[in-house]
């Protein structure tokens, strides 16, 4: 569909009360979850069922064409045909691409128990940092050779002031998020290394449009987040970043982040609303890759047993039935430099990976605790990754793992240990992860080889 298209049907129609849409979203979701028999198994984590994938992806189709997107500024649903929903399915992109010369990254559609590398974007994914610790966090991501792209964390102040939304001082630290980026590429020793996401700290488009700029260090192919509101919502200010980002030689990333205990209840109907979000992103944002974050809303993470069966289940239901490019976001409850985080991102990285995800880790310590971010935790991520998809896992083999896994850490979920700051588990003058954390992960390596994970295919 033409953008333009879409943009005139959000003054359209009939206003709806908010409360009423979200309501709709509800019962709609329970309705096709019953009609479709989509059924959580909590004792495999990871599901195999093929016809359970498919019959979740049609129930996602029904729900997005019941259902629509609901435009905040004017308080109007977009709704499409099936024939529209089909046609923008097959016209979506099966690749991207990041980057340029040497540090160029093709993301491609990934299939179930896809044996190609996941492309691992390394990420703090908003964790709060102050401004003197940001650049060296930043860099801890980007030197890391599996990083394929990276982004930094979030700072919340700047020069002492508060980042309002729409104020002078969002501008400016807009345009600074990106200068501190690509300068920590450099000190990485990557200085064109794609980064993925080059604004984190500014809301406001007219901040956005500021620092999109190759002087501040924005370069072709990288790439730029749109998120939807929960449950199938949007606003103009983000369909305002996408009339201009559409003119750029920017990658569009759609963020979808649906709540399980919220509108979408249980798993089954999160997983549901997660699939439609993609749908949603194809429409709205004319997203070109889809980076899925659901969350569980009491416990702020994705790898409680319920989270992960959503993740994988949601997964396989795109991969099989769609050719879009699909990035799984790494939420953890636990902290850096514990053994519970170590457990955490290799259980979240199998099902990702054997499911059809590519893998953008992390957010640690539940994304609230500032500074307690490092690089160490996506590097943990990806080589699990890398280890599953070269190894030929099944997602049966991987269901074992993970369930072992979760013997390790689920009885810890609600009161997980927030662990320690980058300034405690990493050297701050060389950024080079500590002693003590090196070790933690290689004990962990040493549990999972048994399960099935030999990280000697790293060497090839």
């Amino acid at each position: 569909m033409d953008y333009w298209n879409f943009i005139r049907r959000t003054e359209e129609g009939e206003i709806v009360d908010e409360k009423d849409f979200d309501r709709k979203v509800s019962e709609v979701s329970a309705d096709v979850v019953r009609k479709y028999d989509i059924r959580y198994t909590p004792g495999e984590p990871v599901p195999s069922d093929d016809a359970l994938a498919d019959r979740l992806f049609k129930a996602a189709l029904e729900l997005f064409e019941r259902v629509g997107i609901f435009i905040i500024d004017t308080r109007k649903v977009v709704t499409f045909s099936r024939d529209e929903i089909t046609a923008e399915l097959a016209a979506a992109p099966e690749q991207v691409v990041y980057g340029t010369g040497n540090e160029m990254v093709v993301v491609p559609h990934r299939t179930v128990e896809d044996e190609r590398d996941p492309v691992a974007f390394f990420s703090a994914v908003g964790t709060p940092v102050e401004e003197e610790n940001f650049v060296k966090i930043a860099q801890s991501y980007a030197q890391e050779p599996l990083a394929d792209t990276f982004s930094g964390p979030l700072i919340t102040t700047y020069r002492g002031m508060p980042i309002a939304s729409g104020s002078p001082v969002e501008v400016e630290a807009g345009i600074w998020n990106v200068v501190k980026l690509r300068e920590a590429a450099r000190f990485a020793g990557r200085p064109n290394i794609p980064i993925h996401n080059f604004m984190s700290v500014a809301e406001r488009t007219d901040a956005t449009i500021a620092a999109a700029r190759p002087e501040f260090g924005v370069q072709e192919n990288d790439g730029l987040f749109t998120a939807a509101i929960a449950e199938m919502k949007i606003d103009f200010e983000r369909l305002k970043r996408i009339a201009f980002q559409i003119h750029t030689p920017y990658v569009i990333g759609g963020l979808y982040g649906p709540l399980m205990g919220g509108y979408a209840g249980g798993p089954e109907g999160t997983a549901v609303i997660l699939v439609a979000h993609h749908l949603l992103g194809l429409f709205a944002f004319k997203a070109q890759r889809h980076n899925g974050f659901p969350i569980n809303i009491h416990q702020t993470c994705n790898t409680t047993r319920e989270m992960l069966w959503l993740v994988s289940v949601s997964g396989q239901a795109i991969a099989r039935n769609s050719k879009l490019v699909t990035v799984a976001n790494a939420f953890m409850a636990s902290g850096p430099c514990t053994e519970m985080i170590t457990c955490e991102l290799a259980a979240h990285s199998v099902a990702a990976t054997v499911s059809g995800w590519h893998l953008n880790p992390c957010a640690v310590a539940r994304n609230r605790h500032p500074n307690h971010c490092s690089g160490m935790e996506p590097r943990i991520h990806a080589e699990v990754g890398r280890t599953a998809a070269r190894g030929g896992l099944t997602r049966k083999d991987a269901s074992k793992i993970v369930l072992r896994l979760l013997d390790l850490y689920e009885k810890n979920i609600k009161d997980a240990p927030i662990g320690k700051t980058f300034s405690e588990c990493y050297d701050v003058t060389t950024v080079r992860p500590t002693d003590e954390y090196l070790s933690l992960w290689e004990e962990t390596k040493k549990k999972l080889v048994p399960l099935g994970l030999d990280f000697k295919h790293l060497d090839r």
